[in-house]
């Protein structure tokens, strides 16, 4: 084999590692990350179209946001509390 054809497909295989595969994550990682919730929800306003688990994450998150809104963002479990 040529070196520059070895070359490319090693190219190819490691661009192929760097898709957008953004694991799901539940209304209990965003209200327990208060930090990941406000990273989310500022990168959902500026995506301009969104799909798989990218989309699930921007619907949790507003769910999340707007409970918290309207419940004042309290927590009953006493695991969570300081």
């Amino acid at each position: 084999m040529k070196p520059k054809t070895v070359l490319l497909g090693f190219a190819v295989l490691a661009l192929a590692g760097c898709g957008s595969n953004q694991p799901a994550y539940t209304a209990h990682y965003y209200e327990t990350h208060k930090g990941a919730l406000k990273r989310e929800l500022a990168r959902c306003k500026k995506a301009d179209t969104l799909s798989g688990n990218a989309k699930k994450n921007c619907e949790t998150a507003a769910n999340v946001n707007a409970a918290e809104a309207l419940f004042g963002g309290g927590t009953n479990n006493p695991n969570l509390l300081p």
